[in-house]
Formats: structure tokens, C-alpha cells, sequence
């Protein structure tokens, strides 16, 4: 019994101190610890490597940092030594079919997820894999395909014992849980009211409750038992489309959602099925195709309603359509109640990013938005703190801030990287033109800040302890 007790000491696991999923612990994007660099000029990186194509962020444990790519039909999953930046292993899987993808997208852009000894990973062209820290396979779960017009988006995270993929679609949309030991599925709860989205969930353990996990998607988010998949609670009030993440603190819960219509200018009621098809269904087929409906009433991308891809709106196309037309873009805050409903604490309409999440980091709320708007808000009460454009890097942004040190990191599509000091008006310390697209979320651990470009991974900071 010592001598397994001592093995199980010397064996490495995922720890706080890990960066060991998408966006860090819990998806929070905040180092705790560590002091970081104050400019990123890749001249002076520890090191940096020539990696795959991919947007999936690192993963990283103890000395292995996790990242997948894809090459032709390939796809890969790769290990690299956080110390020099050397690889380690590749792992290669099929691509049992090309997804439909978003330019924005890609074949690699869910992030791994680690805990310590093994590595979880996802294609929207595969399904689930797992591998040890040294790249052996463990299982696969060949999964989809998928019917999601821009492809797949959310990154599996661990929980308990299981690894929960969010595949959230046009049609069959479910959480998945699979046993980590074993690849064995140990629940799926089906969505049958939500479409295509892209976001990671965020676990949820009350002092006095179930072990939850919070899933945003289409107009509400959905919390699941983690050990049977129940549902416990939901929230209405997302837009219809949700790409980031949501962030924890306490018993409070951040989240900011952004889809196209759902500007207060842009909103249109329009009637129930029944009616519309007493008005508008000329042929009398019970379904309403592109000739029949009214331009000022028709979706800008018809397919993107037509969820079923059959060329006409039947009544979950109308709802789901009907839905989108007055849904709103918002942040807001939840007021967590264990295993009941949460209470909306406050939502904010100001400024909302695309796709980057919320950073909640020393009394502040962050958020970017394409163009470079970088807006601050009271996390007590929304309220706004500072707006204004970060003027060096007037850009796109898809990578999702992070923090550490008293110091914000932001970095845009066209490879703009900048650095502020923390506060409620932030200072630019300084950005740096990487030269390359970014879309990949920093990961920062023990001093080091790990940053993904479209073809290079760079290390900079001081020494891994």
C-alpha cells in the first residue's frame, strides 16, 4: 500500500496551477500567480517552434504543453516540452469527413484538455480521443457527423471523472459525457430546442448541491448533473447564436453573447407558424420556401434557418427563426442558487464582443470587440467603467483576453498583440506585430506566456519552475 501510495505521488496530474483546458482553469483566463512580461517582442522569446495549422488554444500540465493541428486529410495531436519548446510526439487521426467550415473556423480549433496523465482531445471531422502524456492512445469515439453551418466549436473539459463535449447543432444537439478511464459513453442529454453554437461549458460546484455543468446556447443556458446528465436548471435570455465563455466567480456567473440581428434596431416580431402559413403558404404545403416569404421578413443567409437543409422553413425553422428576430445581445450577470434557477443579477447591451469571453480579473469586467473596442464594466452592477479603441491595434479579434500579473493581454486576427496595465482605465504597456493571424487563446503559466500564431507557437517569460 506505501509503495502505491508513493507511485501515485510521483505520478503528475493536472493541478491549479495547470493551464489544462481552454482558456485556463475553469475557462476563468486568469494566472493567479506568476510574474509576467511586460512586452512580447518575438525577438525575444525563450523559444519558439514551427507547429501544424490549427486554432485550438495550449493545454498545459507539469512539463507538456497539448495542442492539435491538421495537415491534407490529417488530422494531429501534439506534445511539445514546455521548457525548450521541443516536440515530443505527434499523434495522427483520420479525418473521417471534411466539415463545412466558417473562414474563421477550423479543422483543429477545439482546444485539448489534460489532466496530468492523459490528454482528451476533439475533431468536429473525428469525434473524441484521448492519449497519454507520452502519446500512446488510450480510446477513441468516432462521433457526428455534424450538422453545424460554420462546424464545431467547443473544447471538451473534464469533470469527475468524465470528459464533456457540448455538440450543440442544427439537428441532434446533445452533451456527450464520456468516462475518461474507459471511452465508454456514461450519459448524453439531448437539446432538442437548441441550433448551432460554439461554446465551452464552465463547471459549477455549490457548497451545498450538485456538481453542475453550465451550458450557454441557443436563448438559454442549461444546467446538467455532471454525474447523470439531469437537467437541474435553465435561464432564458442568450442570444441565438453563443460563441464564448462563461466565467465563474463565487456564486456568480459572467457571460456576453453576440449574434447578427440581435441589435435593439434590428429586432422584427414576426407571427406564429399557424399564422404566418395562413398569410404566406401560397402552394399549401404546411411549409414556407424562399418565394414565399417577404424580403423584409427573409433571414439574411436562408440556409443558415433552413435547419434541416430540406430548402424550406417548417415550424422548428420559423421558431428557431422568430426566436433570433428578438433575441438580444447582451453581458450578464447570474446570481448562482445551487440546484434552482438563477436570478438575472443585471445585463448589459453596451459593446458586445463576436466571440472573445468576458475577463473578469480584479474587481473589472473586460471585453473586446472587433474593431479594437475595449470596454470596462462594474461587475457588481454592469455599470460601464471606460470605453474606448485600443489605438495601436484597430483590429478583429477572436482570441479571448487573458490575465496575470496586473496586466491584460489581448491579440487580434492580423497578429497584433497588446499589453495593459489592469484597471478600470486601462494603459497600453506596449503591442507588437506578430506578423501572423492569431485566434488562439494565450495560455499562461508560472511566468511564461505561451502564444499561438497560425504557424509558430512562442514562449516568453522567465524560468519554468
Amino acid at each position: 500500500m506505501r509503495a502505491l501510495l508513493m507511485l501515485l505521488l510521483l505520478l503528475p496530474s493536472a493541478q491549479a496551477a495547470d493551464w489544462p483546458r481552454f482558456r485556463g482553469p475553469n475557462g476563468a483566463g486568469v494566472a493567479e500567480s506568476g510574474a509576467y512580461p511586460d512586452t512580447l517582442e518575438p525577438s525575444q522569446a525563450v523559444w519558439h517552434t514551427e507547429i501544424p495549422l490549427g486554432k485550438s488554444s495550449p493545454a498545459i500540465a507539469g512539463d507538456r504543453i497539448f495542442l492539435t493541428g491538421h495537415r491534407d486529410d490529417t488530422l494531429t495531436t501534439f506534445a511539445l516540452d514546455r521548457t525548450t519548446g521541443r516536440l515530443l510526439w505527434t499523434q495522427d487521426a483520420p479525418m473521417r469527413r471534411l466539415e463545412k467550415l466558417n473562414r474563421l473556423n477550423d479543422e483543429a480549433s477545439a482546444t485539448p484538455v489534460t489532466d496530468g496523465q492523459n490528454v482528451y482531445v476533439f475533431f468536429g471531422g473525428y469525434g473524441l480521443l484521448s492519449y497519454t502524456r507520452d502519446g500512446k492512445e488510450r480510446w477513441r469515439v468516432p462521433l457526428g457527423p455534424f450538422t453545424n453551418f460554420h462546424g464545431m466549436g467547443a473544447s471538451p473539459v473534464l469533470a469527475d471523472g468524465k470528459v464533456l463535449m457540448v455538440c450543440d447543432q442544427d439537428i441532434d444537439a446533445h452533451v456527450l459525457a464520456v468516462d475518461a478511464e474507459t471511452g465508454k459513453i456514461a450519459w448524453r442529454a439531448n437539446r432538442p430546442d437548441m441550433v448551432h453554437s460554439f461554446s465551452t461549458p464552465t463547471v459549477y460546484r455549490p457548497a451545498n448541491g450538485t456538481p453542475q455543468l453550465l451550458v450557454p446556447g441557443s436563448y438559454q443556458l442549461v444546467s446538467y448533473s455532471i454525474a447523470d446528465g439531469r437537467e437541474l436548471w435553465r435561464r432564458q435570455g442568450l442570444t441565438y447564436q453563443v460563441k464564448s465563455v462563461a466565467v465563474l466567480d463565487g456564486e456568480r456567473l459572467y457571460f456576453n453573447g453576440w449574434a447578427p440581428g440581435g441589435e435593439p434596431d434590428q429586432r422584427i416580431e414576426l407571427p406564429p407558424f399557424p399564422e404566418a402559413l395562413k398569410q404566406l403558404d401560397k402552394d399549401g404545403d404546411q411549409h414556407l420556401s424562399k418565394d414565399e416569404v417577404p424580403q423584409e421578413w427573409q433571414p439574411s443567409n436562408w440556409d443558415m434557418q433552413d435547419l434541416n437543409k430540406d430548402g424550406v422553413l417548417d415550424a422548428k425553422d420559423w421558431q428557431y427563426y422568430a426566436q433570433r428576430r428578438t433575441s438580444t445581445n447582451s453581458t450578464m450577470a447570474l446570481d448562482l442558487r445551487g440546484d434552482r434557477q438563477a436570478e438575472l443579477a443585471w445585463q448589459s447591451q453596451r459593446n458586445m464582443p463576436d466571440v472573445p469571453g468576458v475577463l473578469d480579473y480584479q474587481g473589472v469586467l473586460y471585453l473586446i470587440k472587433n474593431g479594437g473596442i475595449l470596454t470596462t464594466l462594474n461587475p457588481e452592477d454592469g455599470s460601464l467603467l471606460w470605453q474606448g479603441r485600443v489605438r495601436e491595434a484597430l483590429d478583429n479579434y477572436y482570441a479571448s483576453p487573458v490575465a496575470g500579473d496586473g496586466k491584460v493581454y489581448l491579440a487580434s486576427e492580423k497578429g497584433l498583440v497588446t499589453i495593459l496595465d489592469a484597471g478600470t482605465t486601462p494603459q497600453v504597456r506596449a503591442t507588437v506585430d506578430f506578423g501572423e493571424a492569431i485566434f488562439a487563446t494565450p495560455a499562461l503559466l508560472e511566468g511564461r506566456i505561451y502564444l499561438r500564431t497560425q504557424a509558430h507557437l512562442y514562449c516568453f517569460g522567465g524560468k519554468v519552475n
